[in-house]
């Protein structure tokens, strides 16, 4: 027997949780592949992650609205 929600799961997170649990992600396995000098990498780990926890939050939005727009 299975229990239907009305939301998905991924609903209820907060944006800014998505957005750093990407961010940190994105972050510390680019700081470990990028060569290079230190300060370079950190840049780079945190301005690539930083961009793709944006980017997720982003699209957990729209795919809330959409799923909004379906009710």
């Amino acid at each position: 027997m299975s229990i239907e929600r009305d939301t998905p799961w991924w609903y209820g997170i907060p944006h800014v949780a998505v957005t750093l649990i990407v961010l940190s992600a994105v972050a510390a396995v680019l700081y470990v592949a990028v060569p290079g000098a230190e300060e370079t990498r950190l840049m780079v780990a945190l301005g690539v992650g930083l961009l793709a926890g944006l980017t997720a939050s982003f699209l957990q939005g729209a795919a809330q609205q959409r799923h909004d727009r379906r009710r």
